[in-house]
C-alpha cells in the first residue's frame, strides 16, 4: 500500500513538472512614426551580423515583421516560414561576408554561401521593420571559362 501510495505521488510529481515549450522568435512590430534613419541603419547592421556572422537565425529575423513578404518564388511568406526552412541548415552553411548596407529603405547582404554560390539579398524597411525580401543569386560552374 505505502509503495502504491509512493508510486502515485512520485507519478503525480512527474506530471506536474513543467515542459520546454519550443522557442518562439519574437518578430519586430512596426511603429509610427518610424524609428531615424540611423536606428534603421543600426538595426539593419544588427540583423545582417546575426544572419551571416552568427548564423543565428531566430535572432536575425526578430528584426521581421512576422507577415514579411518573400518575392523568391520558391518560398513562402511570413518569417516562421523561413525560419522552419533555414534553421536546420544555417549553422553549417560556410558563409563569406562581402558586404552588409543600409541606405534608406532598404538593406542589402551580399556574401558568399557554400549552398547556393554568390548571394545579394535586398530587403526593405517600413515602421522600423523588414517587412519585404528579394534575392539574387547564382552558382557559377566550377570549370566555367571565357571565350576571348
Amino acid at each position: 500500500m505505502k509503495f502504491q501510495v509512493l508510486l502515485a505521488a512520485l507519478a503525480a510529481t512527474t506530471m506536474a513538472q513543467p515542459t520546454s515549450c519550443p522557442k518562439k522568435t519574437k518578430f519586430c512590430v512596426e511603429t509610427n512614426p518610424a524609428p531615424s534613419v540611423q536606428e534603421m541603419s543600426a538595426r539593419f547592421a544588427d540583423f545582417g551580423h546575426a544572419f551571416l556572422v552568427e548564423k543565428d537565425v531566430e535572432k536575425a529575423f526578430s528584426h521581421m515583421v512576422a507577415n514579411y513578404i518573400n518575392h523568391n518564388p520558391q518560398a513562402q511568406n511570413g518569417s516562421q516560414w523561413a525560419i522552419d526552412q533555414l534553421k536546420p541548415m544555417w549553422s553549417g552553411t560556410n558563409i563569406t561576408v562581402l558586404r552588409i548596407e543600409f541606405i534608406y529603405p532598404q538593406g542589402w547582404l551580399n556574401y558568399i554561401s557554400s549552398a547556393y554560390g554568390t548571394i545579394v539579398d535586398r530587403y526593405r524597411f517600413e515602421g522600423g521593420c523588414i517587412v519585404e525580401h528579394w534575392d539574387a543569386g547564382e552558382k557559377l560552374p566550377d570549370n566555367c571559362t571565357t571565350s576571348a
